[in-house]
């Protein structure tokens, strides 16, 4: 990557549990770290696409202790202590208030390219490498935070989206837009009206900033963890330094990094790039059609033993070895089946499967399954 005054690292975000796909995606073996594509898993290209770029000693791993044997298996030339494990599930809030600490106690001056979600697909890879040297470039440039996002090709109710303002200038090669607004996951009525209003884009969760502006946008919104941040920090690269963690990271707020610092995010501080890079964001089944299908009306994705007949728009996957899978005369369906799993349910039900799992976990005679 190209020099620049200020040094830039990599953090690349992989500790979700990615409920939304059961039963592929299970608590101990999560959809970044599976061949539900191809035969690398989306982590693995992922780092691949950084590496292209970046030095191994300049990119961070933030996910969570149970995933680390994946991390270090998947992404070798990683160093160790560039893993940055979270002890305890906090939601994205504190995984990020902690990965971006590790990299400003170490490089104050630091500009951060976040990678958020190992479960992404993009298939310009070239556009992809071009548009982050540009915001990085910006970034340091300015010491704002940039963000990187796409147009929508539907109402998406399981993204969030950016709306966008006036545009600011052509920098880099890259048009610069004014920032107005950070809306979560809206519901089906709310995601028409933004898709067909065509001021906003999806949001990608890639960001660059400077380290020291997201400690201090902590230290504004989020000022109960920028405590915790501040006492970590004490520890860092110290001999109790993971004891420290341990010790802290539970008092975290569990809540997400959108509600506790995006949704706070201004023109005054923030820029967005929009940007062509053949992105798709896996977290649900009908998102992974959405991404892959080379024609959304009729094509299929199978995956195993399966036969179809009259059957088009749909998904069917099957782990299963000794038996095959066959549909008939289906539309708009996704089957699933594991050893020890079957989900069969309309294509834009998809998002339904998290109220599956959270009953799941209720249940006494299901909870061992998800």
């Amino acid at each position: 990557m190209d020099k620049t005054t200020r040094p830039v690292k990599v953090i690349i975000f992989a500790g979700g549990v990615g409920t939304r796909m059961w039963p592929m995606s299970r608590k101990n073996h999560p959809k970044q770290f599976q061949e539900l594509v191809g035969d690398q898993s989306m982590f693995q290209s992922t780092v691949k696409r950084i590496l292209s770029e970046f030095a191994p000693d300049d990119v961070f791993i933030s996910t969570g202790k149970e995933y680390t044997r994946y991390v270090k298996k998947q992404a070798p030339t990683i160093p160790i202590q560039n893993i940055i494990a979270e002890p305890v599930r906090r939601d994205t809030l504190g995984a990020v208030g902690l990965a971006n600490l590790f990299v400003y106690h170490q490089f104050p001056d630091a500009i951060v390219v976040a990678i958020w979600g190992a479960d992404h697909i993009v298939k310009d890879t070239k556009e992809f490498d071009k548009a982050i040297k540009a915001a990085a470039k910006y970034s340091a440039e300015t010491n704002k935070l940039v963000k990187l996002d796409v147009k929508p090709t539907f109402a998406s109710i399981h993204n969030g989206w950016v709306k966008l303002g006036h545009k600011l200038e052509t920098k880099h090669d890259y048009k610069i837009y004014e920032f107005l607004r950070f809306i979560e996951k809206p519901n089906e009525a709310k995601a028409k009206k933004l898709f067909n209003s065509r001021k906003y884009l999806i949001n990608t969760g890639y960001l660059v900033w400077p380290a020291a502006l997201m400690h201090q946008l902590f230290k504004e919104h989020q000022p109960h963890a920028y405590k915790l941040l501040e006492e970590i920090k004490l520890h860092i690269g110290k001999s109790d330094q993971d004891q420290a963690i341990a010790q802290l990271y539970p008092s975290f707020e569990k809540t997400s990094i959108d509600y506790g610092i995006f949704e706070h995010l201004c023109n005054k501080n923030t820029v967005i790039i929009p940007v062509d890079i053949g992105w798709t964001d896996v977290g649900t089944w009908e998102l992974l059609y959405e991404g892959i299908a080379d024609n959304p009306r009729k094509d299929n994705l199978t995956k195993g033993m399966v036969e179809l007949v009259d059957t088009k728009r749909s998904i069917v996957y099957s782990t299963q070895a000794d038996k095959v899978t066959a549909v008939i005369g289906l539309d708009g369906i996704i089957i699933v089946d594991t050893k020890d799993g079957l989900v069969v349910c309309a294509m834009n039900e998809s998002d339904k499967i998290k109220k599956l799992v959270d009953k799941m976990k209720d249940d006494n005679k299901t909870v061992k399954y998800i």
